[in-house]
């Protein structure tokens, strides 16, 4: 041989134990399988109960918001109060009164160029697509040449 002395096992196993081993089904990588098995089956079923339970909320809460009773009640326990409601309309007509001062202007034939600035600005974004506050100077003189037409 190769020159290691041969070591002999002073452990032997009795016919009947290594019989009961040898009849066993399962080995410990079966067992392991099986416990995984067990294990992502109860991981499951929680998940889908979470899942249920954040969906049902969801619903709730969309049940709420578009429920009409739920925008008139000015109680500190609403998520929407009367006062920002009333700002949101206010901000909507200013919005639309701007716009169609815009459409009018538009109609009138005043010469309104900020075609130049927006496509300016538009370039300036797309070649900074991760730096959007470089394109700070594009953005203003933009918004500038439209606040003097609306105006």
């Amino acid at each position: 041989m190769s020159g290691m002395p041969e070591v002999s096992s002073s452990v032997s196993l009795t016919p009947e134990l290594t019989q009961f081993l040898e009849s066993q089904s399962q080995s410990d990588f079966s067992r392991a399988a099986d416990k995984l098995l067990v294990v992502e089956s109860s991981v499951k079923k929680e998940l889908e109960s979470v899942k249920a339970e954040a969906s049902k909320t969801l619903t709730d809460a969309w049940t709420k918001i578009d429920n009409p009773a739920f925008h008139s009640t000015s109680s500190s326990s609403s998520f929407v109060s009367q006062d920002i409601l009333n700002d949101i309309n206010s901000l909507k007509t200013h919005l639309a009164a701007r716009q169609d001062k815009l459409k009018l202007k538009l109609e009138e034939g005043k010469n309104v160029d900020f075609e130049g600035p927006r496509q300016e600005l538009i370039k300036c974004l797309q070649s900074n697509s991760k730096k959007p506050l470089a394109c700070l100077d594009e953005f203003n003189t933009f918004k500038d040449k439209l606040e003097s037409t609306i105006n």
